[in-house]
């Protein structure tokens, strides 16, 4: 009986032993490479944004540059030349906004190139409108190594994008579009291409719907006009809380003055590619007079639990800021 115990004793001790060790290399393994560990998983995207058009573009870069899993690599200027108040050049218009955001957020060092002044231009065939942008998509595609794609996530027109791909085909398999763009019916299973960010470049889109081999995640306009914010909670949220915010605000109380509720479609995008289990993605075919090829489109969200996503995020933020 004796030397039972003692046997069952040797071997508890010697367990407690090895979970000490193990304990002890996981803890010093965290404190040498934990960035390291950390950046491996972090997505690595590009967001080409029409900045200047509404305001939500604005509330999705600023979420991605506080997102633990995302890690920004560039930020492109796209144009909204189809709008009323898009004057000589609404590129410039985005480009200014986009450098003030990297100013506030004191990530001026992000890559932000000019985009194209305005859509493809068609000779026969689409011919790219090349631009810095469209250079910079080309470069950080080929940064990637291995089997991995950049992550290129366009919020307007798709001419930077489209431009790259027709200046440089062999980027196509080492790129992932996510794209705030088309209206689709999951019921009818039917597209329609009345929607503004297509609109402002038609041919752009129908290239990319018709590129072999592009993987493409789609956030349409149907299913992110689920996802609104209010006047009164970025008021609560960001007034007195310095930059970025305030300039968040104050761009809301600037633009549309009138509106109490704002339909973040560019913020949809971003918080599904964060968190993918807050939305339903479905591939559907593309639409019958393009190539018939299936791209991957996010039919429904999960609107409250991406809200309290969103807005947890910033509070973290400001927290962390205010120590």
């Amino acid at each position: 009986m004796f030397k039972n115990f003692k046997r069952s004793l040797k071997r508890a001790i010697i367990f407690i032993l090895v979970i000490g060790i193990i304990s002890v290399i996981v803890i010093t393994a965290t404190n040498l490479f934990g960035d390291k560990i950390i950046k491996a998983k972090t997505t690595r995207i590009l967001i080409d944004a029409d900045s200047g058009n509404e305001i939500d573009d604005l509330f999705a870069i600023s979420r991605a540059l506080i997102a633990p899993e995302l890690e920004l690599v560039g930020l492109t200027s796209a144009h909204w030349e189809f709008h009323p108040e898009a004057g000589d050049s609404s590129m410039e218009i985005s480009q200014e906004l986009n450098e003030k955001l990297l100013n506030y957020t004191e990530n001026s060092a992000i890559p932000h190139p000019r985009g194209a002044l305005g859509m493809l231009r068609f000779w026969g065939d689409p011919v790219p409108n090349s631009s810095k942008a469209a250079e910079l998509i080309i470069a950080k595609a080929k940064e990637v190594s291995g089997k991995g794609k950049l992550n290129v996530v366009t919020l307007g027109a798709v001419t930077n994008l489209a431009s790259a791909i027709i200046m440089d085909p062999e980027i196509i398999p080492k790129i992932r579009v996510y794209s705030m763009a088309l209206q689709y019916d999951p019921q009818g299973r039917i597209w329609n291409k009345n929607e503004f960010n297509v609109k402002n470049d038609l041919d752009a889109m129908d290239l990319l719907l018709n590129t072999e081999g592009l993987e493409m995640h789609i956030m349409t306009a149907t299913t992110s006009s689920k996802y609104t914010f209010t006047k009164e909670e970025t008021r609560k949220y960001f007034y007195g809380k310095g930059q970025p915010w305030e300039f968040l605000h104050e761009k809301w109380e600037q633009r549309f003055p009138r509106n109490e509720t704002w339909i973040m479609r560019d913020v949809a995008l971003i918080e599904a590619i964060i968190s993918p289990d807050l939305v339903k993605s479905e591939q559907v075919l593309t639409p019958p007079e393009n190539l018939q090829r299936t791209v991957n489109v996010y039919t429904a969200l999960n609107k409250e639990m991406m809200l309290a996503d969103y807005w947890s995020a910033v509070n973290k933020n400001i927290r962390k800021k205010a120590k």
